[in-house]
């Protein structure tokens, strides 16, 4: 449907760019308080969003337990993400993000019993061969950085595993209550970790990007997008929902390409070409119904 597609773009469009405000957001400022900044303004506008809307909600033990599960994964696996990042190279980061629709697959086949085809199966594949062929040059890896690697699959799983609980259990829930109570438990979360940390403070001022870069995160990227991404995945299947993490990091490329007019190699165009013929070939059933 047009809707479900324009929602899709919407997310592929601001996951392709999260990492660029990442990188900038946290420029002269540790992590932990950029995290926590960026869902901590996003938790206040999501309930001043819910009330400008009028939006209708009550607060339930079945919403509050979405908002616990929800928030918990979402943070831990954001803070296993940005710490991995310090330790693996951004090649490997994008490759092992691509195994998330098949870790949601395995998830949906265990509390949904969805089953997966195998041409879904083959399309996941061709993905992440894409994936692997656009940052080939950035797949280096050693010993050392097994820890890293292990937190890194250990957020794939996460996030995967809340996409699917929340199939089963958010189905008749408001997308946008949803979120503003699931970013309330985010902010805790990395409150709690920025105090273990240390409460760590921006070394000086702290720029005008970094700043832009964390409202963009929080209003754009949480706030509008994480409701967007909870509607499509109470309205389709999470596993639909999960394959366009295949698509983002190429996206990304070709956005460095149109907008800071960076080159694009055979490599970029062949991973590209196997991505989108994954994402087809994933998609198959659906593109035949229309």
């Amino acid at each position: 449907m047009p809707l479900h597609a324009l929602a899709a773009f919407f997310l592929v469009l601001v996951w392709s760019t999260t990492a660029l405000a990442i990188n900038w957001s946290v420029a002269g400022v540790p992590y932990p308080l950029a995290l926590l900044s960026r869902f901590a303004v996003a938790a206040l506008a999501g309930f001043a969003l819910l009330g400008l809307a009028r939006r209708p909600w009550r607060m339930s033990r079945r919403l509050g337990r979405v908002w616990l599960f929800s928030g918990l994964g979402t943070s831990a696996s954001m803070l296993c993400s940005y710490w991995a990042s310090q330790y693996i190279a951004s090649g490997i980061v994008a490759v092992v993000f691509g195994l998330i629709p098949l870790a949601t697959a395995l998830f949906a086949r265990w509390w949904l019993a969805e089953r997966l085809d195998r041409h879904e199966l083959v399309g996941i594949a061709l993905g992440v061969a894409g994936l692997a062929t656009l940052f080939s040059e950035h797949l280096h890896f050693d010993a050392s950085g097994i820890p890293g690697l292990a937190a890194l699959l250990l957020a794939v799983a996460l996030q995967s595993a809340v996409a699917v609980r929340l199939k089963a259990e958010a189905a008749a829930l408001d997308p946008f209550a949803v979120n503003a109570g699931a970013l309330t438990v985010c902010a805790v979360v990395t409150g709690i970790a920025w105090l273990a940390h240390g409460a760590p403070l921006a070394s000086g001022p702290v720029d005008a990007r970094a700043l832009a870069a964390i409202g963009y995160l929080s209003l754009i990227g949480s706030v509008l997008g994480f409701g967007v991404y909870y509607w499509l995945i109470r309205e389709c299947r999470p596993g639909q929902v999960a394959v366009l993490s295949l698509v983002s990091p190429a996206a990304a490329l070709w956005l460095g390409h149109a907008l800071n007019a960076e080159a694009v190699s055979a490599r970029v165009l062949a991973g590209t070409g196997l991505i989108l013929a994954g994402l087809v070939l994933h998609q198959r059933n659906q593109l035949l119904r229309r």
